[in-house]
Parts: C-alpha cells; structure tokens; sequence
C-alpha cells in the first residue's frame, strides 16, 4: 500500500520523514492537538516583527509550526534551516504581505568573494515539508545594460529551494534574472501562484510541478524554463494548466527594448550528469512565443532528455509554429501526457533517491483554523 503524504505539512498523519529520502522519524501530534504558532507583524502587534526572528527561534522538536505574516514590507534576507522541517508559512494576503530583499551574484560577499547565484536569494528553503501560502517573496535587482556595465554575474534569485516537498499556494514569486531557483534534487509543488522573471526565471535541478500558475515575462528574449534535470529523474520542470503572459509590443522593457519574442526553455548543466526535461501541459501560449519554441544556452549546452508540449492553446501554439519547434522541442502523444499527474511526478519511483510518495493537496487548509 502506498504511504502518501498531504500538505499542508502539519496535516500529515503518517511518521514523517527529517531528510531528503528519508522515512524516518518522530511522529506528528494527533490532528487534535494544538499546532505551534507565532505571528509576525511589522507593526510589532505580534511576537516578531521579522520573519527571520520567527524563524529562528522555532523549536527543534521535528513537529508542526505555523508562522502567520501579517501585512508589512519585511525588507530581509530569509533562510529556513534544515533544523525546522514542517513549517507552515501563511500570509494574510499576497498583495500585502511582501518580503523582499535585493542581492545579487555579483555583490561582495564580505569574505573577498562574492554571493553567487546560490547566495544571492531573498528567501532560501533548507528544510523538508515547507508550506507557504499568499505571500509575496520579492528580489528587486534589476538587471538592466546600466547594472550589467558595472556588476558582472548579475544573477538574483527570489526563491531558492533545497528541501524536499516545498509547495507555495497562491503566492507571488517575483524578481527580474533567475527568479525560482530549485537547487536541490527534491520535490515543489506550485499551486495557483504568478511567477515573473525572465532569464531562465526557473531553473534548477529539482523536480518542480508549476500547477495552474501565471508565469509573466519582464524583459524581451526571455526564457521560461532552465532545468539541469539529473539521469536518475524522470521529471524536471512541469507547467500543468498554466497561463504564460507577455507585455504587448509596444512595450518596453528596463532596457527600453521593445517586447518582441521569448522561448519556453533551454538546457543548463551545473553537472555533465544532467538531463534537462521540461514540459508544459495544456498551457496558454501567447503570440510572442518564437516559432521554434526551444533554444541553447551555449553551444555546449547538454541535449534535452525532453522538451516537450501537449495541448497547449493560445496563438503561441498555433499547428504552423508548432510544426517548427526546434532544438528537441516535441510534442507529448496522449499515452505519454497521462503520465503527467500530481501523484505519478511526486511518486518515490520518479527518483531513485526518494523513499516515499508525496500527494501535495491542490488546495491550501490553513491547519490551524480546522
């Protein structure tokens, strides 16, 4: 019998498990018990008036916790520890509840180096079984030609994700080069979010499921999707019933170039083991999706194991520009496609290191108002 694990995290019934893979440890309290909860407000109406703080002084005790954010700009760098697994992060709104920082890979990491890609996040997520729901996670770089002339490696990431089983229910994930970062090789579910970048905006190694989300381009020549999918994987980057938006033509971007043509991915290797896979399911494709659908990164960059669409509608993916998808860019045949569901992406099979299956709820239950 499969052992299925539902979000929100705190909801879980099962013994959970404290790594990557893992099915070990301390089991849940009953659903009747009282869930752990602190509130953070700017105003400082609440037990913490930074997100961080709140963060940091959560028990290490391997159980639930909720952290409300009240409405507030909270202008801080947010990490997530591995210590604290099952967290539950629940704004009172996306639209009002922000948090924002903007590093970026380029800038002085204090130490005679610089932060990266992999330091330059507003919000980062170590730990397994986080949950966040209508907030707003913001990186404000811009990278424009200005930047550009005296910042070299002008990545900067909103949301990097290391954990495994990391979903975000109506939150709104912004930022301008690299936006959602998933590092690591385990599991993000994204549930009727809107996510804005370009550059690749979401890239990575994980496997992330983006479901009934709006993803928004904001600069000319961009790229969807980066995956750098690992052999063992069967899924990488998967937009299911998503809308993709993208200013009009007489529009211009930080640059001052006119919005003209974007594509849906390329393939990008951290490691020569990857295997990039995107495919974007029953999407809506506007007109400025190049004929070609797919592009390189470099002329290095790996072949994709799979580039692929299946029913997408919208005049980006009219039958004359889909007969001229190139750089490995396909279509799924229906038996293919009906291996595109919630359970069979998160499934243990669908990795080698994954121990158990995860069933993410496709609606968010705040877990403390039950």
């Amino acid at each position: 019998m499969k052992q299925l694990y539902l979000l929100p995290a705190a909801l879980l019934l099962f013994a959970l498990p404290t790594a990557c893979g893992s099915d070990k440890g301390d089991e849940t309290p009953e659903p009747s018990d009282p869930i752990h909860t602190v509130v953070v407000a700017a105003d400082g109406s609440g037990d913490y008036t930074t997100v961080q703080e709140a963060f940091d002084a959560l028990p290490v005790d391997n159980k639930p916790h909720i952290v409300r954010l009240r409405p507030g700009i909270y202008e801080e760098k947010v990490t997530l520890t591995s210590r604290h697994p099952y967290v539950t992060l629940i704004g009172d709104n996306a639209t009002t509840c922000i948090i924002t920082w903007d590093d970026y890979a380029g800038r002085d990491n204090g130490a005679g180096g610089t932060l990266g890609t992999s330091g330059s996040q507003t919000f980062l997520v170590e730990a397994n079984d986080f949950t966040a729901s209508n907030v707003t996670i913001a990186n404000t770089y811009v990278n424009s030609q200005a930047n550009t002339a005296v910042n070299k490696n002008t990545q900067a990431v909103s949301v990097q994700v290391k954990g495994d089983r990391a979903a975000f229910y109506g939150c709104r994930i912004t930022g301008y080069q690299d936006t959602f970062y998933g590092r690591g090789t385990g599991r993000v579910y994204l549930r009727d979010c809107y996510v804005e970048g370009n550059v690749d905006f979401i890239f990575g190694s994980s496997t992330i499921l983006l479901d009934r989300c709006t993803l928004h381009m904001n600069r000319n020549n961009s790229v969807v999707t980066a995956p750098s999918t690992p052999a063992d994987h069967q899924y990488g980057i998967v937009c299911m019933d998503c809308t993709i938006t993208f200013p009009s033509s007489d529009e211009t971007d930080f640059d001052g170039a006119k919005f003209s043509y974007f594509h849906l991915g390329r393939g990008w290797y951290p490691t020569q083991e990857a295997k990039p896979r995107a495919v974007f399911l029953r999407c809506t494709e506007p007109s400025a999706l190049k004929a070609e659908g797919w592009t390189v990164m470099s002329s290095t960059s790996p072949a994709p194991t799979l580039f692929a669409e299946y029913r997408c509608t919208g005049e980006g993916a009219a039958a004359d520009r889909l007969a001229q998808r190139a750089n490995g860019g396909r279509q799924l045949t229906d038996a293919e496609a009906a291996e595109y569901t919630v359970e069979k992406i998160f499934a243990k099979t669908s990795a080698t290191e994954y121990a158990i299956d995860w069933l993410p709820a496709t609606t968010f239950t705040d877990p403390g108002r039950e």
